[in-house]
């Protein structure tokens, strides 16, 4: 009977074989690059830039792979005390690269092998999963931003050298990267949340996904390998931003006007109503009257179905 290791690797290399996305063993190049045939840095060299800086606005969609960051401590103990990190290519964010070496995740109900090492080495432990990785290692990892360890779930990480054990282990957020530049041509600044929606052949949108802004940043949304695999994401494809979920208007717009006469309506052009729009909407009860082509995300329809509210659809 094979284990649960091995039914995963012949299930990621059929995906991988159909075209879905690239295999975890490697980090999922952003749409129309290529590997770096660069040299390989030594010790205390940082990798080559990985591509010039789009035009403001311009956005890529990158799936990242379950991987860890480690600190210098834990470089030594896994690696041995003279190891240092070794860059094998670049990431899309400036600065960051995939590592030659490779660990292995323990959990009370499995395993998982070749798990990348991003680098350069950062002050905290961390592992970044899926919510599958999370269970095939039967661990309970909260959703979290990276760098938000708060709550995070134990995991053994093993080396060549060693093992550590580390309450590192989070399922990484969707996020969207923008640089100052981007976020003021859509609008956004660092901090607020915006809905995207992931044009695939099973289009998908995410409501309430944080925009980080940062200098050295490269413009991406990143999603993980269960939210391609939702979206039935394959290398190409692309997304938009619909909206400002906290704001609830669209990205780059002005303040929309209000409606408060009965029956209720959107007040503004956006082709999206999200959770927080329904519940602003349904006060008042009654018909909610929405332009045609809007779109009404699951969760929204849930507060209107609850509130026994009525949509109308304006032609």
């Amino acid at each position: 009977m094979m284990d649960k290791a091995e039914i995963r690797a012949i299930v990621e290399k059929v995906l991988s074989r159909r075209g879905l996305f690239a295999p975890p063993q490697d980090q999922t190049l952003p749409q129309g690059r290529m590997p770096l045939q660069s040299q390989i840095p030594t010790q205390g060299q940082m990798p080559p830039e990985p591509r010039q800086p789009p035009e403001p606005g311009k956005l890529s969609l990158e799936v990242s792979a379950r991987h860890v960051h480690l600190t210098r401590e834990a470089v030594k103990r896994l690696f041995g005390g003279d190891e240092a990190l070794r860059a094998r290519r670049a990431l899309s964010q400036p600065g960051e690269f995939l590592s030659e070496q490779r660990v292995r995740l323990k959990g009370p109900d499995g395993v998982l092998d070749n798990v990348a090492i991003l680098g350069p080495e950062r002050g905290a432990v961390q592992v970044e999963l899926s919510l599958t990785d999370a269970r095939m290692l039967g661990i309970d990892a909260p959703l979290r931003l990276s760098g938000d360890l708060s709550d995070a779930a134990e995991v053994e990480i093993e080396g060549p050298s060693g093992s550590i054990r580390a309450k590192a282990a989070i399922v990484a957020k969707i996020h969207l990267h923008l640089r100052p530049v981007d976020a003021e041509t859509l609008g956004l600044k660092n901090g607020s949340s915006v809905c995207v929606r992931v044009k695939s052949r099973r289009p998908l949108t995410f409501e309430d996904v944080p925009v980080r802004v940062r200098d050295d940043f490269m413009p991406a949304l990143h999603i993980d390998f269960d939210e391609a695999n939702a979206c039935m994401y394959r290398k190409g494809d692309s997304f938009e931003i619909l909206s400002s979920a906290a704001a609830g208007k669209p990205a780059g717009a002005g303040k929309p006007a209000r409606n408060e006469a009965a029956p209720r309506r959107t007040g503004r052009k956006t082709a999206l109503v999200t959770e927080a729009d329904a519940k602003k909407l349904v006060r008042t009860g009654g018909k909610i009257q929405l332009p045609g082509g809007t779109i009404v995300t699951p969760a929204a329809k849930d507060v209107f179905y609850e509130a026994h509210c009525r949509i109308e659809w304006e032609q």
